[in-house]
């Protein structure tokens, strides 16, 4: 069979579709993983293609006997859009991802199958059944599957990204964060790649920069140590950058922080979450301390990485002082880069749950649920006042001196050529966050 995998366009983040054709998006553009994956679980004979709808257009009657279609929730409206088009025009279609796994019922009235979960089991077996005209609707969740089979990505459908790539060493996450969709995606516990196919796989990528796509890198130290000591002695000189843990990487002992920056770590992103230590324990975050996090990110820049921050505003304990309290931690804490996003309440996790329980869900217009939207009823403020809060917060920390100050001391900190990604973070950031958002 011909098929066709598609990632839809995606307005959300540093880079965006709305830099379709701009240098930014070309150089710092979000490198795919799943798709390029699902190509290579393709058992042999067939025909695969990746069309990145972020860089290039959808052309609805190329000569596919199946379409694949991965889908958030924010993308979910656009990819029905997109099923029902291909649909009309004699094409199976199959849709996975986050939400047509929280919503299948939803999705399947848009697609002939659904995969729930992680498809590692379920791809060849419907690749085998569309083939054969027996096509089931659902498929999965199957969450048994061996990491040490993961085969390397089909980098060679990858078409976009000359500097920035991924790989994946480790799947799932043992936090249960109420707001956090991986766990409810993710029907197992941390599981782990041979750590010598994900180093072979990383000297394979044509990238000189990559992101380790893990939920945390933190969750296991002792596996962490041992990748970042095989790219070191095998010589991998190649920049990184990936998520961890505040709770870790503050008190993680220094030889840890030295393999990482020895292995190419330029950057990690780190989910403080809020600087209210009242909406970390609301969240049930506990490990997060507040009073902590200057240090953790001090001790990070002495060993020569930076620090972007993921700040989340709407926790039932927010107030509207938050936003002054958290812009002068952000300054006191020099991060070098800051995601703030409102709380979305995505299907398929405990907070969805909860809010749509207590009535406080206000739109299931899905497009909105992009974490600049307001799509729930604050506690103790307006949805009006809980989205310009958050807006003031973005435009001023995003601010050209501000922007032009961190990309220098970045510079400074990292001390290689790979500070051009967490320095130019601070120049897509502000594209995005000075775009006209209407509440």
């Amino acid at each position: 069979m011909n098929i066709l995998l598609v990632f839809p366009k995606i307005e959300h983040g540093a880079t965006t579709y709305s830099d379709k054709g701009s240098w930014s998006l070309i150089l710092f553009g979000y490198p795919i993983i799943t798709l390029p994956h699902l190509a290579a679980l393709t058992p042999q004979g067939h025909s695969v293609k990746i069309i990145n709808e972020n860089y290039e257009d959808i052309k609805f009657d190329e000569p596919v006997d199946l379409v694949g279609i991965t889908s958030y929730t924010m993308t979910a409206p656009h990819v029905y859009a997109l099923a029902d088009e291909f649909r009309r025009r004699g094409k199976k279609v199959v849709l996975g991802g986050y939400h047509p796994t929280a919503m299948p019922e939803e999705a399947k009235q848009h697609a002939d199958s659904i995969i729930l979960g992680e498809a590692e089991a379920t791809w060849p077996e419907l690749i085998a059944d569309c083939q054969n005209g027996v096509l089931k609707p659902f498929y999965g969740p199957s969450p048994d599957f061996d990491m040490a089979a993961i085969p390397p990505l089909r980098r060679d459908l990858i078409r976009q990204n000359p500097l920035l790539g991924a790989v994946q060493s480790t799947r799932g996450c043992p936090n249960q964060c109420e707001f956090c969709a991986i766990a409810s995606f993710c029907k197992h516990g941390v599981k782990h790649r041979p750590i010598k196919n994900v180093v072979e796989e990383i000297k394979q990528m044509p990238n000189r920069i990559y992101i380790i796509h893990d939920p945390s890198l933190t969750v296991n130290p002792p596996y962490s140590r041992e990748l970042f000591k095989e790219l070191i002695k095998q010589k991998v000189e190649k920049g990184w950058v990936s998520n961890g843990n505040a709770n870790v990487l503050g008190k993680i002992d220094d030889d840890f922080l030295d393999l990482a920056k020895r292995s190419g770590c330029v950057e990690w992103f780190v989910g403080f979450e809020s600087v209210s230590q009242a909406s970390l324990n609301g969240i049930k975050k506990t490990v997060n301390k507040v009073e902590d996090f200057r240090r953790t990110i001090k001790r990070l820049h002495k060993h020569g990485m930076a620090v972007q921050g993921g700040i989340i505003f709407g926790f039932d304990q927010d107030t509207p002082d938050i936003f002054d309290a958290t812009l002068e931690k952000m300054y006191d804490w020099e991060l070098d880069a800051v995601e703030i996003n409102i709380l979305t309440p995505y299907p398929g996790t405990p907070l969805y749950d909860r809010l749509e329980r207590e009535g406080r869900i206000i739109t299931k217009d899905w497009m909105r649920y992009n974490q600049v939207d307001v799509v729930f009823k604050p506690k103790q403020m307006t949805e009006k006042e809980l989205f310009e809060g958050s807006r003031k917060v973005a435009r001023e920390f995003y601010s050209i001196p501000n922007v032009v100050m961190r990309a220098l001391r970045t510079f400074a900190i990292v001390r290689t050529t790979a500070a051009v990604l967490p320095a130019g973070t601070n120049y897509t950031f502000r594209r995005y966050y000075k775009r006209d958002f209407k509440f």
